[in-house]
C-alpha cells in the first residue's frame, strides 16, 4: 500500500531511503524520503532492528518476538527496489535474533538473546556460518567495527557488553557496565565503546585497547539506543521514558545537547534513531506517536515527522551512492 506522507514544519527536505521496523503491524515502512512515500511491507512476528546493506539493494529485519505469540525466529530479507520481502531465513531452537548488522553484501551478524548467542548468517544460502556464544543472559544488539576487528554485544541480564575478537571469533572479555545494558556501539574510530545501562540511568565509555570503564555519564530518562555521527564526532542515544534524543561529544565523554521530540502526542517515546551522511540530521522513530522525526542534531529543532505503522522502533538507511 502507497501512502503519502506528512512533514510538519519542513526546513530542509530530506532524501534517501529509510527502513522502519513496526512491532506491533509485524511491517516494515519502506520510506522514500525524497518523494514523501512508503511501502509497508509484512515481515515476520515481532519485528524490531532493520540494517540495509552496504550496497544498498537489501534490507534484513530481524523478527524477534510478539508478546503472547512468543518469538519470531526469523530474519526478513526485503527487497529494496521492488519493495517486497524477498525471503524469509528460519532460524533454529526458537532464536531471538534482535539486533543486526551486515558484514558485506552477502553476509550479517546478528544477536540471538533467547540462546546467549550471535550468528553469522549468510544471506543467499540462509544458512549459519559460525556463532559466537556470549554465555551471558539477554544478549540484545551489536555493534561490529572491522578495521578495529572488534565485535561487541550488550548483555541486559548481566548488565554488561561482551568483546569478540571478529576474525578469530575468540571472546576476549566480559565487562560489566551497569543495570539492564542495552543500548551499545563501537565509535568510529574504533577507541571506544558507548553502552547505554537503561535501568539505572547511566551511560558507559569503555577504553577499547584496556576494555576498562573509563567515564559513567549520568543521564536520566532510559537511556535507549547507541549510535555515531558519520564524522565520529556525536553519540546518539534516545531516552525512551524522558522524550530526548541525548547528544553526547564523543571527545570530552559529555552530554552537548538534549533533544526534546516535541511531537502532539502525550509523552512521546523516541526509540531508535539513525544519523545522515552529513552528520547535521538524525532520523528518530517515536513508538507511541507511529511517525519517524527528522531532528537537525545543530540546533535541536524537529523539521519534520513522517507517519509509518504500529510502534516504530528499528530504523536504518541506504547508504549515500
Amino acid at each position: 500500500m502507497l501512502t503519502t506522507l506528512a512533514f510538519l514544519a519542513l526546513a530542509a527536505k530530506p532524501t534517501g531511503i529509510a527502513v522502519i521496523v513496526n512491532q506491533e503491524s509485524d511491517s516494515a515502512s519502506i520510506v522514500d524520503l525524497g518523494a514523501m512515500t512508503a511501502v509497508h511491507i509484512p515481515v515476520g512476528k515481532g519485528p524490531h532492528e532493520s540494517a540495509v546493506s552496504p550496497n544498498g539493494k537489501r534490507a534484513v529485519v530481524t523478527n524477534y518476538y510478539k508478546p503472547g505469540v512468543g518469538p519470531g525466529s526469523s530474519l526478513s530479507v526485503l527487497d529494496l527496489d521492488g519493495k517486497k520481502e524477498e525471503k524469509r531465513i528460519e532460524l533454529d531452537k526458537q532464536a531471538m535474533p534482535h539486533g543486526v548488522q551486515w558484514i558485506d553484501d552477502r553476509t550479517v551478524v546478528c544477536t540471538d538473546e533467547k540462546n546467549k548467542r550471535l550468528l553469522q548468517v549468510n544471506i543467499e544460502s540462509g544458512k549459519v556460518d559460525r556463532e559466537f556464544v556470549t554465555g551471558q543472559t539477554g544478549s540484545h544488539m551489536l555493534s561490529l567495527n572491522q578495521k578495529a576487528n572488534r565485535l561487541v554485544c550488550s548483555n541486559m541480564g548481566g548488565g554488561s557488553i561482551a568483546f569478540f575478537d571478529f576474525k578469530s571469533g575468540e571472546k576476549l572479555d566480559i565487562v560489566s557496565t551497569g543495570k539492564e545494558c542495552e543500548g551499545v556501539g563501537i565509535a568510529p574510530d574504533g577507541k571506544t565503546v558507548w553502552a547505554g545501562n537503561r535501568a539505572e540511568d547511566t551511560i558507559s565509555v569503555i577504553d577499547m585497547a584496556s576494555r576498562k570503564v573509563i567515564k559513567k555519564i549520568e543521564s536520566k530518562g532510559f537511556p535507549y539506543r547507541v549510535q555515531f555521527t558519520p564524522n565520529g564526532k556525536w553519540a546518539l542515544i534516545p531516552h525512551a521514558t524522558s522524550g530526548e534524543l541525548v547528544v553526547c561529544d564523543v571527545k570530552s565523554m559529555e552530554v552537548v545537547r538534549r533533544i526534546k521530540i516535541n511531537l502532539p502526542v502525550a509523552d512521546p517515546s523516541p526509540a531508535g534513531v539513525w544519523p545522515y551522511a552529513d552528520s547535521n540530521y538524525a532520523l528518530v522513530t517515536v513508538r507511541n506517536a507511529n511517525v519517524v522525526a527528522l531532528v537537525d542534531l545543530r540546533n535541536g529543532d524537529i523539521v519534520g515527522a513522517v507517519k509509518v505503522q504500529n510502534s516504530p522502533d528499528g530504523v536504518s538507511m541506504r547508504p549515500v551512492r
